[in-house]
């Protein structure tokens, strides 16, 4: 979804042209973002994930993963990770914006959940060795960088869940050089076995009201 401090892109996901948290005037990129989840009116879907909520039901239905340990990056003010935790995963949010983690925080002390909120780097952050059994990698392209690192966190028999916007996305978004590339996703996991992969025109969660280039992506981790 965004970039991260001290990682040296350019410009982070926006939500439409002229952005006030684009590129320019001295803003850190926390602060950027704590101004995006800090509006009175969001600009971005604050329900969970479609295309999660998908995965979800048909993992259970399926018999592939029964609820453990879920990691959602990325996750701003925890739409995703709130959603998990409701259904009994042990879930941690990652992101940069203190103001998006503290509405989090809010959120999950209303629902009495246990959500374990970090603010961290996502490039540094620690994420382990077989550790998770499901992240969620939901509109935070430039990730893709570090997709061998996740792979390894993610546990035997456990599953990555991906969206994101594809090379024909137009207008606000992340850097054109991290929009997936048709078929990118399938290469980038030819070792796993993937369960569903969509790649065309649909509504994105940050570009309300139009369709747009999207592509998603369900994938298992092989058991030795």
């Amino acid at each position: 979804m965004r970039k991260l401090a001290l990682t040296g892109w350019a410009c982070a996901m926006t939500l439409f042209a002229a952005a006030p948290w684009q590129q320019g005037g001295g803003v850190s990129e926390p602060a950027r973002w704590d101004k995006v989840f800090g509006a009175s009116e969001a600009r971005y879907r604050t329900e969970p994930n479609e295309f999660l909520q998908r995965c979800l039901q048909r993992l259970a239905e399926e018999r592939w993963l029964a609820p453990g340990s879920a990691i959602d990056l990325a996750g701003g003010d925890g739409r995703n990770a709130l959603w998990l935790a409701e259904r009994g995963f042990a879930t941690t949010l990652i992101d940069i914006s203190k103001v998006g983690l503290d509405k989090a925080r809010a959120a999950a002390t209303a629902r009495k959940l246990a959500l374990d909120c970090r603010e961290a780097d996502l490039y540094a952050f620690d994420y382990g060795v077989g550790r998770w059994d499901l992240l969620s990698l939901i509109y935070f392209n430039p990730a893709l960088s570090i997709v061998e690192k996740l792979k390894a966190a993610v546990k035997p028999g456990g599953v990555i869940v991906i969206e994101g916007q594809g090379s024909e996305h137009e207008g606000g978004g992340p850097p054109k050089s991290t929009l997936y590339k048709p078929g990118q996703l399938l290469q980038a996991f030819a070792d796993w076995r993937v369960l569903h992969y969509e790649d065309g025109r649909f509504e994105s969660d940050w570009n309300l009201g139009s369709r747009t280039h999207v592509v998603r992506l369900l994938a298992r981790k092989p058991k030795p």
